[in-house]
């Protein structure tokens, strides 16, 4: 696995999100405590940005803005309807004040 730094942690604030380019891969990066999850940035059912999407910080999801499926940020899997596809989760670490994410 290749790991990247794609943030500081000063970058990050609970129950808000992040996006970040790694090699052509649209990622979004949340705090949530002091947990941290990345996920694909782009809904698996309509390709619609979940960057505006709301984050419900106690089930760790976040809602996709234009049709309402819900993800796991835990796991990256869909978990209402209309998506039925999981989009890609990516494993976070830190590394000083460095978040980095492994692809």
């Amino acid at each position: 696995m290749n790991k990247i730094p794609v943030c500081s942690l000063g970058d990050l604030s609970t129950g808000n999100v992040q996006v970040v380019e790694v090699e052509g891969q649209s990622i979004l990066v949340v705090q949530i405590d002091e947990e941290y999850f990345a996920i694909e940035s782009l809904c698996s059912h309509a390709d619609i940005s979940l960057e505006s999407g709301e984050i419900d910080e106690s089930d760790r999801t976040i809602e996709c803005p234009k049709h309402g499926s819900l993800f796991s940020l835990e796991t990256g899997e869909a978990l209402t309807l209309p998506a039925i596809k999981p989009v890609k989760k990516f494993s976070v670490s830190l590394d000083g004040e460095n978040v980095v994410i492994e692809l």
